[in-house]
């Protein structure tokens, strides 16, 4: 390969530390973001019979695919835990993938039927993220994971667990929270966070007014072809 591409600074360490005779070769190039693509795909459907609302109960979105990295069949847990500590929450999963069976026997072992939902693979999410109240990313481990900042450039609330490259997510307390990854850590802190209406109402305002296009990016790639090229 002429050069090797890395979407975060985070996965750069980490792949410079397994393969060192690299650096000349890697080049760090973002996920290219277009917030007012995004913003106007929100708008076109709406998904009010899918994700209803009920009176007092706060709506949780996780979208990805369905494998063990994203740590989806732990959400029925989690979600218990929640609800055992009070807080009423419906939690909604957009995705598809080998481990959806798994996910569905861990809704029913702990009895979440009523409040986890999979509403499977969707063409256009960004309607679904619009209409919930807080988005979360429970993975294990992640690059730099898209759907966080689709849903900020929304408007929503991020929680992400504390995975590796969690830092180079967000900025804690800014623009995103970030919580323990076991279970029952996790559980308490999401409910500390989500009975706080001030919080999660300060971390709305903040990502509303951050620019996080990124389009610019996409000459780095240029940059390499040009290069090539001659």
């Amino acid at each position: 390969y002429d050069n090797i591409i890395s979407i975060a600074e985070a996965c750069t360490k980490w792949f410079l530390l397994k393969f060192p005779e690299f650096k000349e070769k890697i080049i760090e190039i973002e996920n290219i973001i277009a917030p007012n693509f995004i913003r106007k795909q929100s708008n076109m459907a709406e998904v009010n019979d899918e994700m209803a609302s009920e009176d007092g109960v706060l709506k949780i979105l996780s979208i990805g695919r369905f494998s063990v990295p994203k740590n989806f069949e732990n959400i029925p847990d989690i979600c218990r835990r929640i609800c055992q500590n009070g807080i009423k929450v419906k939690w909604f999963i957009i995705g598809f993938g080998k481990e959806e069976e798994h996910i569905r026997q861990k809704i029913l072992e702990y009895g979440m039927e009523n409040n986890v939902v999979i509403l499977g693979k969707k063409s256009n999410p960004y309607p679904y993220i619009r209409e919930c109240d807080v988005y979360i990313q429970p993975s294990l481990y992640e690059g730099k994971c898209v759907a966080v900042r689709e849903a900020q450039i929304l408007g929503k609330p991020v929680i992400i667990t504390s995975y590796p490259t969690a830092s180079s997510q967000l900025s804690e307390g800014a623009d995103g929270l970030i919580v323990p990854l076991d279970n029952e850590q996790c559980a308490n802190a999401l409910t500390d966070i989500l009975r706080d209406n001030d919080k999660l109402e300060r971390l709305r305002e903040n990502v509303r007014t951050i620019d996080y296009s990124n389009t610019s990016e996409i000459y780095k790639l240029y940059s390499l072809l040009t290069v090539k090229n001659i």
